[in-house]
């Protein structure tokens, strides 16, 4: 008996709170993985959020979670035959550790060998990529010299325009705003500042969607607005906020947030970390400052995300309960 409950809670945390009466739009801007498609095509969800150019750290989480294998000649690739594996990236890939460029190139070569081996990687726009593509000659002295650490020259003259027209542009030009995977949303910020009604989520949206199809301008300009979806800092400390977020979420048909971009998010630096509610998970860990190693977020999805189906993996490979703020 018990075990057929803990199997129906686990199918009940994998649907909708309840039914959309909003949709996100059909845009690149947002990925959709319904919760029949996330049961039928994956057994685990990790995520991780706010690498900032720390490529050694995040080679380590990957390779402890056989994720992907280095070969003999350093190189990392996905791990052969590593099938139904959900890896979400929340943004904020670039920016403070010395290989940016690197962070970006390794996600972008890991992409298609995860779907030829039968899983999938997502990653999401952060601040930092937003903040880039929109300005790229306010590139960050750490990004620039990071393209010499993954064997790209630049020119002395607007190196930020430089990489912005290469592959690191066009890679990051790919990149969606948001993801739904079974019914939590997954975006770098995550609050959205917009009225608590139908109408004004949806209007939201649609001008989101609307802008992915203008240029960069339209695209990234209103996002780096620090009121922004990937941009908002500490909203989560208001509970006022925290309630409209929850309510945006029900009228998406969504249970749950997965966020990074505050590494203090919850009152758990250095740490992942779980709202009491169960409605909000944060994935930054501090590894820009240096206040942890990075971690991975690990759900077993027949068990649901939230408490009961995730675990937070350290560098070491252990996996651990979430703090509960």
């Amino acid at each position: 008996m018990k075990r057929l409950f803990a199997a129906a809670l686990a199918l009940w945390c994998a649907g909708p709170a309840r039914a959309a009466a909003v949709s996100l739009p059909q845009s690149p801007a947002f990925v959709t993985i319904s919760p029949a498609e996330l049961r039928e095509r994956y057994d685990t969800v990790w995520a991780v959020s706010d690498i900032h150019g720390h490529l050694e750290e995040l080679d380590a989480l990957l390779v402890r979670a056989a994720l992907v294998t280095r070969g003999s000649d350093g190189r990392l690739s996905w791990t052969e035959g590593k099938a139904r594996q959900l890896l979400v990236v929340a943004g904020d890939l670039i920016d403070g550790g010395p290989d940016s460029v690197g962070v970006v190139l390794l996600f972008r070569s890991l992409q298609p060998q995860a779907a030829a081996a039968g899983s999938r990687l997502i990653v999401l726009l952060g601040n930092h990529e937003v903040d880039f593509m929109y300005n790229p000659r306010s590139a960050s002295k750490e990004l620039v010299s990071s393209a010499a650490r993954a064997g790209i020259e630049l020119r002395r003259k607007h190196r930020g325009d430089q990489l912005k027209e290469g592959e690191l542009g066009q890679y990051l030009r790919e990149l969606p705003l948001a993801a739904t995977v079974g019914s939590w949303l997954f975006v770098h910020s995550g609050y959205m500042d917009v009225e608590d009604s139908d109408a004004a989520l949806t209007d939201y949206l649609a001008r989101i969607a609307a802008s992915w199809t203008r240029g960069d301008a339209d695209r990234y300009g209103p996002l780096s607005d620090p009121r922004s979806i990937v941009c908002y800092h500490n909203w989560w400390k208001s509970s006022h906020k925290r309630s409209l977020l929850q309510d945006h979420l029900e009228r998406l048909g969504l249970e749950g947030l997965v966020f990074g971009h505050d590494p203090d998010a919850l009152g758990a630096m250095g740490s992942i970390a779980i709202k009491r509610s169960g409605r909000l998970i944060k994935i930054d860990t501090g590894l820009k400052t240096h206040q942890s190693r990075g971690m991975l977020l690990r759900c077993e999805v027949a068990r649901g995300i939230g408490s009961d189906g995730c675990r937070a993996m350290t560098p070491d490979g252990a996996l651990h309960e979430l703090p509960v703020r």
